[in-house]
Order: structure tokens, then sequence, then C-alpha cells
């Protein structure tokens, strides 16, 4: 076994100091890397942002995001983009473009993989939904802000504290990352740099839209999730069996600005293009921006988008039946929860054998010790925002519908 002075960690550490660009966040910052549960012993091993990345990676709610829907619900497609390929692509253009700016590539993965966490099923018209409902109760929904309620709360497989622990850097960068437009023209922000006088206690005060990440590596993760989705998700228009896109009708005004070019690639080419200029404007600098006619041009393709995908009839007529099948699966474990008095243990019904109680059973009764604290209507969107579109399908199918008797 390694002693102290040879383990990997303080070898990685010290090599942080000698190539990380001034702009970055070391992995032995305190102001970083605490940590709300302590005492916490260093990894001899990974540095504190890549044990971060491992607890993502392992976590159920990083599982789950391969069978949670990105922008097209449960596509028969396999080359269809899921929620999990998105966070991956994320993960990949922070690194390219942290690894250029010299900053710390662990943090941007570990922020990156774990920014989509608190998704809905069937994406941000879920979203919506869960919105609405919550909304009916006095709360909110929203993916970012859960997002941190899932790695600090709901994914909970320690025995010594709830959650899983992350860094404030990862944090932060998860509730900041969003990736939407703003305003009610639904714009991009041009520029972005780090609000380095955050703390840890200003998290569940994050404003969505509006609060800024703390490290300039959170601010690459902001940018990259836009860079991943916008051209990704008119590639897959573009796919034959969607339909919803043509070539002909991308507007002439983006395709120069975003280094768009002709065939069913498109995507790489605007990747290409607006990597280059975030690493131009980010040298030296703690701020990432894009040229006048690339932000023109990225909000442009960002309308497009919203007009031909994101409200197309196609997906209007889905967010009609996921609105309606939300309101009566909350309903319906609300109603039941609420008969128990907020007992666990009298959802689980032998004649019924239900496997969507069953699992709302083990999700009160394992997750964190303060569950009973939580108000009801909290822990039903808790419980659905984590399904995967699937699991969403087959509890509706068993609490609404005749199953065979013989």
């Amino acid at each position: 076994m390694c002693g102290e002075v040879d383990a990997p960690r303080k070898a990685y550490e010290d090599r942080e100091r000698k190539h990380l660009g001034p702009n970055a966040t070391s992995s032995s910052d305190p102001q970083y890397t605490r940590r709300e549960y302590d005492p916490y012993k260093p990894d001899d091993i990974r540095s504190e942002f890549r044990r971060d990345y491992t607890r993502i990676v392992h976590s159920r709610a990083f599982r789950r995001l391969r069978h949670k829907t990105q922008v097209f619900i449960s596509p028969k497609n396999d080359h269809i983009c899921s929620r999990m390929e998105h966070s991956l692509h994320v993960a990949s253009v922070s690194q390219t473009i942290a690894r250029a700016l010299k900053l710390n590539e662990d943090l941007v993965e570990a922020i990156a993989l774990g920014h989509d966490l608190g998704h809905a099923p069937f994406g941000h018209i879920g979203e919506s939904s869960l919105n609405r409902i919550a909304g009916e109760h006095g709360f909110s929904f929203s993916h970012e802000l859960h997002s941190l309620r899932v790695v600090d709360f709901l994914e909970s497989p320690y025995d010594e504290h709830p959650g899983l622990n992350l860094t404030f850097a990862v944090r932060d960068g998860i509730v900041c990352h969003f990736g939407e437009g703003k305003g009610d023209e639904n714009k991009f922000e041009k520029e972005l740099h780090p609000d380095t006088k955050k703390a840890p206690d200003d998290l569940p005060k994050t404003r969505r839209g509006e609060s800024l990440p703390a490290t300039l590596e959170g601010c690459v993760v902001r940018w990259a999730d836009k860079v991943a989705y916008l051209g990704r998700d008119l590639e897959d228009a573009l796919n034959p069996e969607v339909g919803l896109v043509q070539e002909k009708d991308i507007p002439e005004s983006v395709k120069k600005p975003l280094g768009l070019s002709a065939g069913r690639h498109i995507n790489r080419h605007m990747i290409g293009r607006l990597v280059r200029e975030l690493i131009a404007s980010g040298k030296d600098t703690g701020t990432l921006s894009v040229p006048d006619d690339v932000h023109k041009a990225l909000n442009e393709l960002n309308e497009f988008n919203t007009n031909r995908i994101y409200r197309s009839e196609a997906l209007e007529r889905a967010r009609d039946q996921v609105d309606r099948g939300m309101k009566l699966l909350f309903d319906s474990l609300l109603e039941r929860l609420k008969a128990v008095h907020g007992n666990p243990n009298g959802l689980i019904d032998r004649s019924e054998d239900r496997r969507v109680l069953t699992v709302f059973h083990e999700f009160l009764t394992e997750g964190a010790e303060d569950f009973a604290e939580q108000p009801q209507e909290q822990l039903v969107i808790d419980y659905i925002a984590g399904m995967t579109d699937s699991f969403f399908r087959e509890s509706f199918n068993e609490l609404f519908l005749p199953t065979s008797v013989v």
C-alpha cells in the first residue's frame, strides 16, 4: 500500500498546481471542495472532484437517464438521443473546452454528468406538467433545482448521511447549469462569468436562469449544455423517421455563423464552431462568450427549433397526454399516501401486487431518514420525477387499466 507521500491524489494535485490556468478551480481548494457532512476523509487515489464524478456515475438516478426522454418521447429508433446520451455529450464538449483553457477537467465532467439527474420523465413536457401540479400545492418544480435535491437528499446510498455529499463546486454547477433561453423572447445569454462570491448556503436560494455558477468550470458546462442539445435536437428532427424538419427548412441566416453545412451530420460542424469560439473568448479572461453574429444565429436557431420541433403538433399532442397522465398518477399516489396517514407500510396490499406501490414503498423507506418530515405532495412529486418513461407507463397502466383475469 502506498504511503501518503506517494498517494496518486497528492501527485495529481501537484500536477494541477503546475498545469492549471489562473482561472481554474483547484481540486485542493477548501472553498470549492467543501462538503456538507464532516468529518470527511479524503481519498488517497482520486481527487475530490473525481470522487464526485464516481458517485454520480454509479448513482441510480444516473442509470435511469438512459430511459428518459431528451426531446422525442420513447423513440423506437435507437439513434434518437436519450437524456443519458445528452449528459455524455455535455461532458464531452465541456471536457474539450476545459482542456483547452487549462481548467479542471474532473470538475466539468462531474457537473456535466450530474446536471440532469433531476429531470422528469418525458423531458421538458414532463417537467412543465410537474411544475403545474406542484404549483397547485404551493411550490414549484424545475429540473435544475430538483437535480440539487436529488444529489443532496433523494439519492442516499450511504448510512452516514443523506445524499451523495458532493463538493460545493459540483453541487453549484449542477443547480446553475440552466441551458434554456430567458425572458419572453427566450433568448440565450451572450457571455458568462462566474460569481466567485457564492457560498454553499446560497445554493437553496438559486434563481433559475439568473444565478451564475461559482466557477468558470460551471460556466463551461452551462454553455456546453446549449452547444450539445441545439444541434443534436435538430439532427434528430431531420431523421426521416421523425420527419419534423427538412434541411431546406433551416434558415440560411444561421448556417454560416454556426458552421452548418450540408449533410445529416450537421451537429458536429456546429459543435466545432461553437467550441472554438468559446475557447477563444475564454483565454485568460475568466469569461466565456460568443461573437455577435454567432449569438444572433444561436437565438434564431433556438427559435426555429422551438417552433418546428419543441412546439410541433406531434409534441403538443404528447403534451396533452402527459399532462393528463401526470395529474392522474399524482392524485392517485397522493390519495393512497394520505389514506395510510403517511405510513409507507400501508401502501403494500398483497391482494393488489402492484409494482408501482412496491417501488413507492421502497422509495419512502430506503431513502433519507427524515422522509417522514417532508410534505406528502413533495414526496409524490419526487417519486414521479425519478421515474423513467417506461416505468411511468407501467405505473399508469397498473393503476388505471384493467388486467386480464384469464
